[in-house]
């Protein structure tokens, strides 16, 4: 055998748990039943000071304002973008006039 296995044989090895372990687990498991279900949690906000209230809301409004600048920027670089693809675009259509131009009134001479 390798001595990665002998490691690995050994730290995945049985052990009896330490004393009071059960009792422990069952204590912590006592508490988490005894927490208040998330919907007692918003009912028991709704009693606190309004100032409370306040700062959510003012959180929730930056949250909002950055999302939207966000999505503006974005916005305006997509039409930036738009916008030199447009030009370069006329400025092709351009050049290709100016030489089927030249080329009609080369023919004319």
């Amino acid at each position: 055998m390798s001595r990665l296995e002998d490691e690995l044989r050994q730290a995945l090895r049985r052990e009896e748990p330490p004393a009071g372990f059960a009792g422990r687990v069952a204590a912590r498991a006592a508490q988490q039943e005894e927490r208040e279900p998330w919907w007692a949690a918003l009912v028991g906000a709704l009693s606190r000071p309004p100032w409370r209230w306040a700062t959510a809301l003012a959180m929730c409004l930056l949250i909002l304002a950055g999302v939207t600048y966000q999505r503006e920027r974005q916005r305006r670089a997509e039409g930036e973008r738009a916008k030199e693809q447009l030009l370069l675009a006329l400025q092709i259509t351009s050049n290709k006039l100016q030489m089927a131009q030249e080329h009609v009134l080369g023919l004319r001479r």
